[in-house]
């Protein structure tokens, strides 16, 4: 896989879930600043759910990524 990047797969959900959070952040941040009252972002839990998936997927494919580098250090 010839990627600018070079992302793995199993790195893909938990970059997912952290832009759909970050991107929440920065537009907060911009609402916020440019002085707009009607505010449009995630409430708290969404928030967090969002953090805790993140988490969970990159522990996930973290046990995946040293499952495969024990198997190619048995061979």
């Amino acid at each position: 896989m010839s990627s600018v990047f070079n992302i793995k797969k199993r790195y893909l959900p938990s970059l997912f879930f952290f832009s759909l959070y970050f991107l929440n952040v920065i537009g907060t941040k911009i609402q916020i600043s440019s002085g707009d009252t009607t505010i449009f972002r995630v409430n708290d839990v969404w928030e967090f759910i969002l953090l805790l998936l993140t988490s969970l997927t990159f522990v996930v494919a973290m046990l995946f990524a040293e499952k495969e580098a024990d198997r190619h250090s048995a061979k």
